[in-house]
């Protein structure tokens, strides 16, 4: 599930061997991307990954109710440096992608690019495995950031994303 690279200070993890999503960790810069698709990736800064971390329960609120259907769930919240993380009925993922904003209009009307990755619930189910166990070495990694912030990953949350189909 993991390897540890030496001078770069490297870090993989692999979320789902079938589907061969992985994340890396190396030096400033988080990278989750497809091993067998190279143009789907997401490529998020230290600053941005600790957004992605602050917001997390809030994430995990949305992806549980997408995947339990009990109502339609429209929810996209941006990280930093125009990546933002979705999570919308219909696709049944949480989608990490850069978006833009087209030149003379508002921040509110952000456009999606190509840039970025699509993971299913049981793909994000594992990323917050990998979180949770690795929680200290990311923590380390994202230092005075997240120094007063909890843990967002509690075991039943991953409970409702596991049970989605695959």
């Amino acid at each position: 599930m993991r390897a540890v690279c030496g001078q770069d200070q490297c870090s993989s993890f692999i979320l789902n061997e079938k589907r061969h999503r992985v994340i890396d960790i190396v030096r400033n810069v988080v990278t989750i991307h497809s091993s067998c698709e190279p143009n789907k990736l997401a490529t998020l800064t230290r600053r941005c990954w600790a957004n992605f971390i602050l917001y997390c329960q809030q994430i995990i609120n949305e992806a549980k109710e997408l995947n339990l259907k009990t109502h339609p769930v429209a929810f996209r919240l941006h990280l930093g440096d125009g990546w933002y993380v979705s999570v919308t009925g219909g696709c049944n993922c949480v989608d990490f992608r850069r978006f833009y904003v087209p030149y003379g209009t508002s921040h509110e009307h952000v456009h999606p690019t190509r840039d970025g990755i699509s993971l299913r619930l049981h793909e994000w189910a594992e990323l917050l495995v990998v979180y949770r166990l690795f929680m200290n070495v990311i923590r380390n990694w994202l230092g005075s950031v997240l120094r007063h912030n909890r843990s967002c990953v509690d075991s039943s949350d991953l409970a409702y994303l596991r049970q989605s189909s695959v």
